[in-house]
C-alpha cells in the first residue's frame, strides 16, 4: 500500500511541473506587445508602398495600353482615371473594362508638370486623355493638351505624403513613373 501511495504521489508532482505560471505568461505577452509596437508602423509604410507602387503600375501599363491601341487600331483611344466615392481610385481606356486601384490608394491629381504646387486634395471628376490614331497623346477633357509633362500623381489616404507619379512627358507620348522627388 505505501508503494501505491509513493506512485500516486510522484506523478502527482510530475503533473504539477508542467505549464506555465502566470507571470510567465504575462512577461511573455508583454513582450510580445512591445515587440508589435515597434514593427506596426513599418509594416503598415510597407504595406502603403506597395499598394502605391501596384497601383502606378497599373495606370502606367494602362496608359502604354491606350497608346499602343490608338497606334494599332488606328483610331483614337480614351483613357480615363478618376476616384469612385465608393470603390475607390480606377482606370479604363474606351476598350478595356474598368479596373480599380489598390485600397486606400488616391488619384490626386492629373496636371501639367509645371503647376506647382500639386494638389493637396484628391480629383472629384474623372479625367480623359485622348491618344490620336498615331498614339500621341492630343487632348485632356476633350481640351486640345500641349504643356507636356502631363502627370497622374497617386497617393495613399493613410500617408498622404507618400507619392507615385506617371508622366507623358512628351508631345510624342514617352512616359516615365517616379515617387516621392519626382513627384513634388
Amino acid at each position: 500500500m505505501l508503494w501505491l501511495f509513493r506512485k500516486n504521489r510522484k506523478s502527482l508532482l510530475q503533473n504539477q511541473d508542467q505549464g506555465f505560471t502566470l507571470i510567465e505568461v504575462l512577461v511573455v505577452m508583454i513582450i510580445v506587445g512591445i515587440l508589435s509596437a515597434i514593427a506596426a508602423p513599418g509594416w503598415l509604410g510597407f504595406v502603403n508602398n506597395n499598394r502605391l507602387s501596384a497601383s502606378q503600375s497599373r495606370v502606367f501599363s494602362t496608359l502604354k495600353e491606350a497608346q499602343s491601341t490608338a497606334k494599332r487600331s488606328g483610331t483614337s483611344t480614351v483613357f480615363t482615371i478618376g476616384n469612385d466615392p465608393n470603390n475607390g481610385a480606377y482606370v479604363q481606356t474606351n476598350r478595356s473594362q474598368l479596373q480599380y486601384l489598390e485600397q486606400g490608394v488616391q488619384v490626386l491629381s492629373v496636371t501639367p508638370a509645371t503647376i506647382l504646387p500639386i494638389p493637396t486634395s484628391p480629383i472629384t471628376s474623372q479625367i480623359t486623355i485622348t491618344f490620336d490614331s498615331q498614339g500621341l497623346p492630343v487632348s485632356v477633357n476633350s481640351n486640345s493638351f500641349t504643356d507636356f509633362p502631363l502627370r497622374i500623381t497617386l497617393n495613399s489616404r493613410d500617408t498622404p505624403n507618400r507619392k507615385r507619379c506617371t508622366s507623358i512627358t512628351t508631345i510624342l507620348g514617352a512616359m516615365r513613373s517616379g515617387s516621392d522627388t519626382d513627384c513634388p
